[in-house]
């Protein structure tokens, strides 16, 4: 007797703590949240002195979660918050009338799923995804360069009146490029409210699916383009970019909407 006592507390023991651990696992409260303390997701892309045109990109996809138990037709209302970080550069060097352009942008997106645990598909939040924070920014120049020297020659002529040669500055003179820059940094805290609705009963894990995008591209001007374009002119240019999902903050809120208020509509113009 003493020993069934035993194994039938020995039991009890077990199932308290497999119990406990799925409760850890599968949180019942109406609440949950998830966040994150260093720089999750970077994106660059980088053209330096290119004298062709070229186009680099570079992206990259990563999530947070957050899990939640749902009962029967229960909405949830997920807000995602999101520091992301901009750094955009953009040079052009010419001389001679050389024409170029340096285009650079970064961009932030995030999109929210719920998932299952047992089975079924995922369902995407409402409205979709979104655009956190984008940049594109576009430099462009027609440079004549700094003329370092340029030798004249010149004589008299019969009626005793100085005559100098004409002068081809691209050909005669010595010149060097000159260059032009932009440059710009920004950090900003970002946040979007998305709705799961009318969720089945189950246990789901709200993922937030983020993606850093850069693209760095130099378009050099030739005799096929419309632009100011020299014949003896040279260009050159450089682009970089630079996206990143720094701290992120997941929440999950078990609600209950109103019949019919979980509507899609369009702004309209106040005239």
């Amino acid at each position: 007797m003493r020993k069934s006592l035993i194994g039938i507390g020995f039991i009890c023991l077990l199932l308290m703590i497999a119990g406990s651990a799925i409760a850890q696992q599968i949180p019942s409260a109406k609440f949950a949240a998830a966040w994150s303390e260093t720089a999750a997701l970077v994106s660059i892309a980088e053209i330096k002195d290119a004298e062709t045109d070229t186009v680099v990109t570079d992206s990259h996809n990563g999530f947070t979660l957050a899990s939640i138990k749902v009962p029967q037709d229960k909405e949830l209302l997920v807000g995602v918050s999101a520091q992301i970080g901009l750094i955009t550069d953009t040079s052009v060097k010419g001389k001679n009338g050389g024409s170029a352009t340096a285009l650079a942008g970064g961009e932030a997106y995030v999109t929210v799923f719920a998932v299952p645990r047992d089975s079924g598909n995922s369902v995407e939040a409402e409205p979709g995804q979104i655009i956190l924070s984008k940049r594109i920014q576009a430099l462009t120049a027609t440079l004549g360069g700094v003329i370092q020297s340029c030798p004249v020659t010149c004589s008299l002529n019969d009626a005793g009146a100085v005559v100098c040669d004409p002068i081809d500055i691209a050909a005669d003179c010595i010149v060097t490029p000159e260059e032009i820059g932009l440059f710009q940094e920004t950090t900003a805290a970002h946040h979007f409210n998305f709705v799961l609705p009318d969720l089945k009963q189950g246990v789901y894990d709200i993922k937030a699916f983020f993606t850093t995008g850069a693209n760095a591209d130099v378009d050099i001007c030739d005799e096929g383009e419309e632009c100011s374009y020299d014949p003896e002119g040279w260009a050159s240019a450089s682009a970089y970019a630079k996206a990143v999902v720094y701290k992120t903050m997941l929440t999950v809120q078990q609600v209950r909407a109103v019949k019919g208020s979980l509507d899609a509509f369009e702004i309209v113009e106040i005239e």
